[in-house]
């Protein structure tokens, strides 16, 4: 059957990167990369959260939590504007970090470049979704914990709980784009001060 090309879903051959980084354009595996993306964003959403509750931020702890969460869930149900949101979420906490002297590394890269894998994966899936084939996805498990997780809460909760993350997306950007003018205003103040002090001292040694 296999040498006959009856088997179902060919056998790619590329390497596993690209298919984290590029996948094709079948939709078991772009359903795959979905569900690769859900864990991804709650991870990211933990680890974050967990920084800023222990910084003493629980509600922006919060905050982060339901964005990133809710944003795996969109990602899982292979909405394309969910992907797109959460990845210029995290390039606006980098670029958050970066104003306050806090360069990413590469965990910080690896997770970007996963998240930008979202967006295509999330395209082909949701193009695969609207022509109605049933058999195009693989069967959703709901055998252990993490299958209801990852498989059955998404699909129950993104009809309505995409409202909330569009919601929680618009105040999460909002105060990361005002934390992040707020930052770049006292650095260049500071900077400015610097400067000044620097022209007053040769002054006061004449």
């Amino acid at each position: 059957m296999s040498t006959l090309g009856l088997d179902g879903v060919p056998q790619r051959e590329d390497n596993i990167l690209q298919r984290i980084f590029w996948p094709s354009n079948h939709a078991g595996e772009a359903d795959s990369l979905g569900q690769q993306g859900y864990w991804v964003c709650l991870f990211v959403g933990l680890i974050s959260a967990g920084i800023s509750m222990f910084s003493g931020h629980p509600l922006i702890g919060l905050l982060i939590l339901a964005f990133y969460w809710l944003g795996g869930v969109g990602v899982r149900e292979h909405s394309v504007a969910a992907a797109i949101i959460v990845v210029l979420g995290y390039i606006s906490a980098l670029t958050f970090a970066i104003a306050t002297h806090h360069f990413p590394g590469f965990l910080d890269i690896a997770i970007t470049v996963i998240l930008l894998g979202n967006i295509r994966g999330t395209y082909i899936a949701s193009s695969w979704k609207a022509k109605g084939d049933p058999e195009a996805f693989p069967d959703r498990m709901n055998v252990t914990f993490f299958d209801w997780l990852v498989d059955q809460l998404p699909a129950k909760l993104w009809p309505k709980g995409r409202y909330v993350f569009f919601s929680v997306s618009l105040i999460y950007g909002i105060l990361l784009a005002l934390g992040t003018v707020a930052v770049m205003r006292a650095t260049l103040h500071q900077a400015q001060r610097q400067e000044d002090l620097q022209l007053q001292l040769p002054a006061s040694n004449q």
